[in-house]
């Protein structure tokens, strides 16, 4: 074989594998795409809909709220984290509302639910994409802080005698339990997609 002929065939094959690389990476980018806007649906629709079909029990409601809150967390930009912030204590007040019995106190407590929502999703993000600490890690801080929040938010209100004496066990250790069998739940989902993930993008 000539050294032009050699020159021919190795210059198609560069230009085979790169093209190869190409599609695959347009593959890769849109399916990223597609599955982005599938998740920001999904968790949002979902965060509105579970408290308000759901309900009760409230710990089950409560688990299933933070999942939800940590998938934004980690598969969703802050930006697009919004609604499952917002979301499920409107879901709530809508049951309540609609199906009753209905509360004004869930009414006083409802800035201060969204506020604990966003600390748990931004000091998850935060330590997890900035520091690069473990979700495990991120998760539990991120659960105790949200559980604090909400617990000082509520002693407060309950000693200017807005809310009953009820809530600081809601807005207490019950935040804390629930978030935390949340991230149980959801990380060993997290190692399996993270897999995934690298599989995908050796592709």
């Amino acid at each position: 074989m000539s050294k032009t002929q050699k020159k021919k065939n190795h210059e198609e094959r560069t230009y085979e594998y790169f093209e190869f690389k190409e599609t695959n990476y347009l593959n890769y980018y849109y399916f990223n795409k597609v599955y982005d806007v599938i998740s920001f649906f999904l968790i949002s629709s979902a965060s509105f809909l579970i408290p308000f079909i759901l309900g009760h029990p409230q710990f089950v409601v409560g688990v299933v709220v933070n999942i939800l809150l940590f998938e934004a967390a980690l598969y969703l930009d802050f930006k697009k984290s919004i609604p499952a912030i917002l979301m499920p204590s409107l879901g709530a007040l809508s049951r309540n509302i609609l199906f009753g019995p209905f509360t004004i106190f869930l009414v006083y407590m409802i800035p201060f639910i969204w506020i604990g929502n966003s600390i748990l999703v931004f000091i998850t993000k935060f330590i997890h994409f900035r520091m690069k600490i473990n979700v495990l890690f991120s998760g539990l801080v991120s659960s105790f802080l949200k559980s604090l929040f909400l617990y000082l938010s509520a002693f407060l209100m309950f000693k200017f005698g807005f809310v009953p004496k009820l809530f600081l066990t809601t807005f207490g250790i019950n935040q804390l339990i629930t978030a935390v069998v949340a991230l149980g739940i959801i990380y060993p989902t997290i190692i399996v997609r993270k897999k995934n993930f690298k599989l995908a993008k050796r592709a």
